[in-house]
């Protein structure tokens, strides 16, 4: 009788292990990523259905959108289409052949004439239907559903060059404003191409080879790449912004042009004569020797003077062991001797970037000529 009951006992203990594997196979879930795609109604065919039934299942998909204040503000429902084991896309013709019932609201009705989520608390329910498949050991329905605030997302802006700016710098740097909110995987790729004669800008980004095609930048600035050639005088260039989160496009922006033109000479800066900064740039740059002599106007308090030098062949590396200098209030004047700083090479271009209080910048570009 002892025996017997131990035979009982594990025989139970068998069940539970085998029924929890047993069940978990034959389950139906569903991925979704509202901060990527939760903006528009054909981002809502980007979820992913997960099959982990070891067969091919008859699937019905119910798509229901609401706002936490109007409630329902869209319903969708597919035709019948196959979900194949593992990770399955949604069936694009099945989701273009679905029905679809907006809400009675401005949200329902705002989405049906644009295509587009207002702001709001939005839930996303997806329910899977696979009754018609027949598994009798299988649910018959599965459903996730997610949360996300929806934010209307600010454009992307190009900023710098200046859109039909013409300067002299062969290896510039780029910045831009990327579109807000944006989910925490968002990247951005620059696109920069030359503009042939008489060529359509959007032709030619479109079509033309890349002079740089950076991809995964995760700020809004890029130094020009060092493994790219420079820029070639007279030339016109179109540049472009794309942001993306996996395999999805968030924002595009403008294609803006610059030209790069050189039309000054190269004074060289002699003993007694100092350079006056500018906040922008003039299109041309100087050669220097030993000295750097430069002057500004500080309309500002005193203090340390916030600056560096860069070489424009190498933006990413600032030149290192520059004097530390002293910043006062109205006229200042500076001498830097270059030569016992060993970062400097002959006819190099570089880059002198002051920073002063109220986020003004002055900037001047130089070669040195060691002689």
């Amino acid at each position: 009788m002892k025996n017997y009951k131990n035979i009982i006992r594990l025989f139970l203990l068998g069940c539970l292990l085998w029924f929890p594997s047993y069940f978990v196979k034959g389950q139906v879930s569903i991925n979704f990523s509202p901060v990527i795609y939760g903006q528009s109604l054909d981002g809502l065919v980007y979820a992913q259905v997960v099959n982990s039934y070891s067969s091919d299942l008859k699937a019905v998909l119910t798509i229901r959108v609401r706002e936490n204040r109007v409630g329902n503000v869209v319903t969708i429902k597919t035709p019948v289409f196959i979900l194949k084991p593992g990770i399955n896309e949604i069936n694009k013709a099945a989701f273009n052949n679905a029905r679809f019932a907006f809400g009675n609201n401005n949200f329902g009705l705002t989405a049906s004439q644009t295509g587009r989520f207002l702001e709001g608390e939005y839930e996303y329910c997806y329910e899977v239907d696979i009754s018609e498949s027949k598994q009798s050991q299988l649910s018959p329905v599965y459903e996730n559903c997610f949360i996300q605030q929806l934010q209307p997302r600010t454009p992307l802006l190009l900023i710098n060059p200046v859109d039909g700016e013409e300067f002299c710098n062969q290896r510039p740097q780029f910045t831009w404003q990327p579109p807000m909110p944006l989910p925490r995987d968002a990247r951005c790729r620059l696109v920069l191409t030359e503009v042939k004669e008489k060529q359509d800008i959007v032709e030619a980004i479109t079509y033309n080879t890349p002079i740089v095609n950076q991809a995964n930048i995760a700020g809004n600035t890029l130094f020009y790449p060092a493994s790219a050639p420079a820029l070639k005088e007279d030339h016109r260039y179109a540049w472009q912004v794309i942001v993306y989160a996996a395999r999805t496009i968030l924002a595009r922006s403008e294609v803006w042009t610059f030209t790069l033109h050189c039309n000054q000479e190269k004074p060289v800066i002699s003993s007694d004569s100092y350079r006056e900064l500018k906040e922008t740039g003039e299109g041309g740059f100087y050669t220097t020797s030993q000295f750097l002599r430069f002057s500004f106007i500080n309309p500002y308090a005193a203090g340390k003077l916030n600056y560096s030098v860069t070489s424009m062949s190498d933006p990413s590396k600032p030149i290192k062991r520059l004097p530390e200098l002293k910043l006062a209030a109205g006229l200042n004047k500076y001498d830097i001797d270059l030569s016992d700083n060993r970062s400097f090479k002959k006819d190099q271009e570089y880059l002198l970037t002051i920073r002063l209080p109220n986020n003004r910048k002055l900037t001047l570009r130089f070669i040195y000529k060691n002689e």
